[in-house]
């Protein structure tokens, strides 16, 4: 299962905890891709930490409220400082230097913890660097790759693969070839890796047969 993320969107960081659930019951192994929601935006599509002028006051009370009942139900701390808009462009390129380093989920527990549990700027590199060297990473050698233009790269090749499958934003998930937005789709998600591991689980409407 490939997981596109951004750490500034919210409902990445919630779908981040719930797919490593998911792939501990069903035997899946996540590859972690992660993108600029500014890169994607950029090319003609939308992500929800965007446009929020435009939004209806009422919509956008529900989806504080939203966001809080989903927090309760990961049993995470979820505070938007400054309305989700944040540059993530260093915090993005560090995932790629963890994912190298093999230690990509305890970095992201770190990131997605500074930014939303202790707001935290993200967009700083020394930020950033603090939160990989808590994770495990040299902070010399972390600081140096994520000016490397390899790392640059790769984080723009994710963008384009994630446009290729047709995505929009993020939390995008694809497990093959098929194509999941959002936190709310995680149950979506796990049928259909349990469907690729072979594994028969009980639908809506089957239980009692």
């Amino acid at each position: 299962m490939e997981f596109f993320f951004d750490c500034s969107c919210p409902w990445s960081y919630l779908a981040f905890g719930r797919l490593q659930e998911a792939a501990i019951r069903t035997g899946a192994r996540i590859v972690y891709r992660p993108v600029r929601l500014a890169e994607i935006s950029s090319r003609g599509a939308t992500h929800p930490g965007q446009a929020q002028d435009d939004l209806s006051a009422a919509r956008q009370r529900y989806r504080s409220k939203d966001l809080q009942d989903w927090a309760r139900f990961c049993g995470v701390a979820l505070h938007e400082p400054d309305a989700g808009c944040v540059e993530t462009g260093w915090a993005q390129r560090g995932a790629i230097v963890a994912l190298r380093a093999g230690c990509v989920v305890a970095y992201l527990d770190g990131i997605y913890r500074a930014r939303f549990a202790d707001q935290r700027d993200i967009s700083q590199p020394g930020e950033v660097t603090a939160v990989a060297e808590s994770a495990g990473l040299d902070a010399e050698r972390f600081a140096a790759a994520l000016g490397a233009p390899d790392t640059l790269g790769e984080l723009r090749e994710n963008a384009a693969r994630l446009l290729q499958h047709g995505g929009f934003g993020t939390p995008t998930m694809l497990v093959g070839t098929d194509l999941y937005f959002g936190n709310d789709r995680m149950p979506l998600v796990e049928i259909a890796l349990a469907r690729a591991g072979g594994m028969r689980l009980v639908m809506p409407g089957e239980h009692g047969r």
